[in-house]
């Protein structure tokens, strides 16, 4: 149902940076490797998700795999372009700014005021892709879970927007407000990717391929590539494989 992909997205993207807006931003020490830490595991758990279920799914769809595979690298693709093109307007990398969460009481002005719409805008342009993961999953009753796993993925997001902000001197509702409202585009990929993939099987399995094609560059650039950032720890990658272990087992259970 329509209700359901509407519910969980909204669950994904702005439940999931709400709560990560709302965390005091003045982590320091263990809270950077608790953070770490997450957004390792969850990598690795939507890895194993994209994989053993949404690729899957989409083969099953459209009964080819090449166009499975093809559509896949076309979503890889336009995350990486649009990832390009926004590095070139920040003028900086992304994984800069994580490094600087900490400090939320000194203002750098316009600078962090950028920064933080350039988040924004990343975020937004992430939320699409999952959104439409979670509406083109919603018939196969795995859209909570990649819901679920999405929701951890925002949790650090809404934190760096949320201090980049207040940085800024932006008020802290205000702040908060900017963050949650990112996810309303996930809700709008959710629908889109529902009602697309009802028309046909075909259209199920495009849009299931794009989503995981985006999906798959999001987990290894900005995730993985996040969590190493934070801590500059090769526990990441372990525990990034415990999270493939884990997803597969609990797709396995959820059969």
């Amino acid at each position: 149902m329509w209700w359901e992909a509407l519910l969980w997205s909204l669950l994904a993207g702005v439940v999931g940076t709400l709560i990560g807006a709302l965390i005091p931003v003045t982590v320091h020490g263990r809270g950077e490797k608790i953070l770490s830490a997450l957004m390792a595991f969850t990598a690795g758990f939507m890895a194993a998700l994209v994989f053993l279920d949404v690729m899957p799914e989409s083969l099953e769809s459209t009964g080819r795999i090449w166009v499975t595979l093809i559509v896949t690298l076309v979503g890889a693709g336009i995350v990486f372009l649009a990832g390009v093109l926004l590095d070139k307007k920040a003028g900086e990398h992304k994984h800069t700014d994580a490094e600087e969460l900490p400090d939320l009481h000194s203002s750098e002005g316009k600078r962090e005021l950028y920064v933080g719409f350039s988040l924004v805008t990343a975020l937004v342009l992430h939320n699409i892709p999952e959104g439409m993961m979670i509406g083109s999953l919603s018939a196969s009753g795995s859209a909570w879970l990649a819901a679920l796993l999405i929701a951890l993925h925002n949790i650090p997001e809404g934190i760096a927007m949320c201090a980049a902000f207040c940085k800024a001197g932006v008020k802290r509702w205000l702040s908060v407000l900017i963050a949650a409202s990112t996810g309303l585009a996930a809700v709008a990929g959710a629908l889109i990717g529902f009602f697309v993939s009802n028309i046909s099987g075909m259209l199920t399995g495009i849009c299931l391929a794009l989503s995981a094609g985006a999906m798959l560059y999001i987990i290894f650039d900005d995730m993985l590539a996040e969590a190493y950032a934070r801590t500059k720890c090769k526990k990441v990658a372990a525990l990034a494989i415990l999270g493939i272990i884990a997803g597969a087992l609990i797709l396995w259970l959820a059969e």
